[in-house]
């Protein structure tokens, strides 16, 4: 999942996560395997069975840094609906509103939604997205992306725009997630792919470059992830970089903590002049589907 954002003057903001997440600089020199996978040894562990747990997620979110012109307030909340099997595809729904103030006082909202379904195989898929800012006319754009044997398709139907090609091993967002737990689990400390999550107003595919700290099991403070007690998560830091831009920044850097079942705690999210600190206030695990059982 990535948050997306315009860190500009007029500081406007839509959509993260997962995306984030989630999606340029110049990737550091490592060694590739299959999906991108970056690792720095020669030995991994067998990677566990992965199952991405439907979940309903809210996090609040503030403004924890600001410079160099940045927002001189900022909060707002994500909320996440992730359901799904890799039998039965995934489906994804994300609102997040937020609320951005400058020094001279100019202020905006923004309130954006997405819903994206993900086929189980990832040969398809299919997004949905809904901008609203308050000083403007809503932007929606709806369309889907297809694997077509040696070639990624996408196509924009509303507004309609001709199909075009995107790199060939682009991830669509639940397999990079998976990719970057199997990372984890296999012991990997780094993982490298381009990403296309439908959230982009330019439909751009985002090179991501993860690197993945150490796996942890105790319990974290906050009472919304007790019932993922005893389960393994790993600190990553995920960024995002822009294909057209050689100035190696990244558009934006997602840190957080996720979980093996894709749940994600606390978030950071910099944009490079600010940064959003994410809390998760809210946890709900729904109904599994029927071949996760």
């Amino acid at each position: 999942m990535r948050v997306k954002g315009q860190p500009d003057k007029e500081f406007l903001m839509s959509d993260c996560f997962m995306q984030a997440v989630y999606r340029r600089p110049v990737l550091a020199v490592f060694c590739a395997s299959l999906l991108g996978l970056v690792c720095t040894g020669s030995a991994f562990a067998a990677p566990e069975k992965i199952v991405m747990a439907a979940h309903r997620a809210v996090y609040d979110m503030k403004l924890i840094r600001s410079q160099n012109g940045g927002p001189d307030a900022a909060k707002g909340r994500i909320v996440i609906e992730f359901a799904g099997s890799a039998c039965e595809g995934y489906t994804q729904t994300i609102r997040q509103v937020f609320e951005i103030s400058s020094a001279e006082g100019e202020s905006e909202r923004i309130d954006f939604r997405s819903t994206t379904f993900e086929a189980g195989d990832s040969n398809r898929f299919n997004f949905m997205r809904d901008n609203r800012k308050a000083s403007e006319k809503p932007e929606k754009t709806e369309g889907f992306v297809e694997k077509r044997n040696k070639n990624t398709v996408l196509t924009v139907t509303k507004p309609k725009r001709k199909p075009s090609d995107l790199p060939e091993a682009t991830l669509f967002p639940t397999e990079h997630m998976v990719a970057l737990i199997k990372a984890a689990q296999t012991g990997q400390n780094r993982f490298a792919a381009p990403l296309f999550d439908g959230t982009d107003d330019d439909n751009r595919v985002f090179d991501t470059v993860a690197v993945i700290g150490s796996a942890k099991t105790e319990a974290e403070a906050n009472p919304a992830t007790s019932v993922l007690t005893g389960m393994t998560r790993w600190p990553m830091s995920l960024s995002f970089f822009e294909r057209e831009k050689a100035d190696g920044l990244p558009a934006q850097t997602m840190r957080f903590q996720v979980y093996a079942n894709g749940v994600i705690s606390t978030m950071v999210i910099d944009f490079g002049d600010f940064a959003l600190g994410g809390e998760l206030t809210s946890l709900t695990m729904l109904k599994p589907s029927k071949c996760d059982k």
